[in-house]
């Protein structure tokens, strides 16, 4: 598995990269892997795939985020929707380390909320998604960096503590990977049972 953090590159998610082999046609990472980019959030209700915030016609938009997309070959919904699940639980562990010891953050399944250091309300940190195209399974996940231009009550990683966004967003790449090539290993030094 392969990561890249795009430093220093603005990239408006709109759903659209959230497509198989996105990253091999545009930054020439083949295979699975972690591509992670800042740039403002407005997902175009043409790409919104998860079908309940369509029904809802929910707003999905950040003036700025840190984005994870991940892809996976072989791997059908529930495994990725598992490896979302351990993605985030990723983001909670690498959090943990970095923000404010009076800010809070707690995970909901595939949520991530947090409460600053003397906000007066508990916000959604994280925006996430997964599923699957014919040939992978796809997960976006993106990060809060600031508040502005959110459509709900929202935290940040900025007002978290979190100083060096780029530094972060490397750290949970690397993790994350780690993971996923220890599932490998650990799958193949077990011998089955009968």
């Amino acid at each position: 598995m392969k990561g890249k953090y795009l430093k220093g590159k603005n990239i408006e998610y709109d759903g659209s990269q959230l497509a198989p082999l996105w990253a091999y046609a545009n930054f020439d990472v083949l295979g699975d892997s972690v591509i992670s980019f800042r740039g403002p959030c407005n997902v175009a209700d043409e790409f919104m795939v998860d079908m309940e915030d369509k029904r809802k016609h929910a707003t999905i938009a950040s003036a700025d985020m840190l984005h994870f997309l991940i892809e996976l070959f072989g791997v059908g919904i529930g495994e990725i929707v598992l490896a979302q699940r351990l993605l985030v639980g990723v983001v909670m562990e690498a959090l943990q380390d970095v923000v404010d010891e009076d800010a809070e953050i707690e995970r909901e399944f595939d949520n991530i909320f947090a409460t600053a250091p003397g906000a007066k309300e508990r916000g959604k940190l994280s925006v996430s998604v997964a599923t699957v195209s014919p040939v992978s399974g796809l997960i976006h996940l993106g990060l809060n960096i600031t508040t502005e231009g959110t459509p709900v009550v929202t935290a940040g990683l900025e007002e978290l503590g979190v100083d060096d966004v780029d530094r972060f967003a490397v750290d949970v790449a690397r993790l994350f990977i780690e993971e996923i090539k220890n599932v490998k290993t650990d799958s193949s030094k077990v011998r089955p049972v009968l």
